[in-house]
């Protein structure tokens, strides 16, 4: 009996021993971890969407980022033009057939004055007969509405023809375009002109290229409307202000105060 009852305590343990498991036999560690496998194993779709569109997509590099600003508060009036195009402010340095210098238009326009000049660059359309490209804007403060309408002349002038008007900043500009050759070269020229600020803005837009090309046919005729409408996008960005005064005039004015 005694022996009995010792196999039978003996058999208890052993089953208890089963049913438990034994330390360090890995059985409970792996349930354990099952929680942070479940957050693996599915992904946060919402963290997800935060990461994804919490931030503004890329965009790309703005228009204005490749254009600069001209702007003349004397004259009352800015615009914008392309970085690679060169700006010369006032008289110019170079002699040109196509440009107008102050000095011209002391002759042919009294009472005019050269403001600024836009340049395209002679390489700016390479293997072409591109020749010149320019904007020139001046400005006449003896001109009159009515002068202002009526731009002076260029080239023959049966060979001018009346532009679609446009209107900047409830400016209305009146257009005129004229065609020639001259020296081999075909010349397209167009003109601007509208009254603000008690004066006579004009630009002046010329295109010039060379009328015949090399027999290789290396060298490509231009598309002098389609450089034309690049020029006129920049008469197209004009602004205009209320003028202010330039530094030596308000420190005139301050002296005859005191006088």
């Amino acid at each position: 009996m005694t022996i009995s009852r010792a196999l039978l305590f003996a058999v208890l343990v052993a089953s208890t021993t089963l049913v438990s498991g034994c330390p360090g036999d890995g059985s409970h560690p792996a349930i354990a971890a099952h929680p942070n496998a479940s957050s693996v194993a599915v992904p946060d779709k919402t963290h997800d969407l935060v990461t994804s569109h919490g931030r503004p997509a890329g965009k790309a590099a703005p228009r204005e980022a490749f254009l600069s600003t001209y702007s003349n508060p004397e004259q009352g009036i800015s615009f914008r033009y392309p970085r690679y195009y060169a700006l010369e402010e006032g008289e110019l340095e170079e002699h040109s057939f196509f440009l107008k210098r102050q000095e011209d238009l002391d002759l042919e326009q009294p009472g005019a004055t050269l403001v600024a000049t836009v340049l395209i660059p002679e390489d700016g359309y390479p293997n072409t007969t591109f020749e010149h490209g320019s904007l020139q804007l001046l400005v006449n403060d003896s001109a009159t509405p009515q002068a202002c309408k009526e731009p002076p002349g260029s080239g023959e002038p049966e060979a001018a023809s009346t532009l679609k008007s446009t209107t900047l900043q409830g400016v209305l500009f009146r257009g005129t375009e004229w065609q020639y050759e001259t020296a081999g070269t075909q010349v397209v020229e167009r003109r601007y002109t509208g009254f603000a600020n008690g004066q006579c803005y004009e630009f002046r837009l010329v295109v010039a290229a060379e009328i015949a090309t090399e027999p290789d046919g290396v060298t490509k005729p231009i598309d002098e409307m389609r450089i034309l409408r690049q020029l006129e996008k920049i008469v197209g960005s004009a602004q205009f202000q209320e003028r202010w005064p330039a530094p030596a005039e308000e420190s005139n004015a301050a002296d005859a105060t005191r006088l």
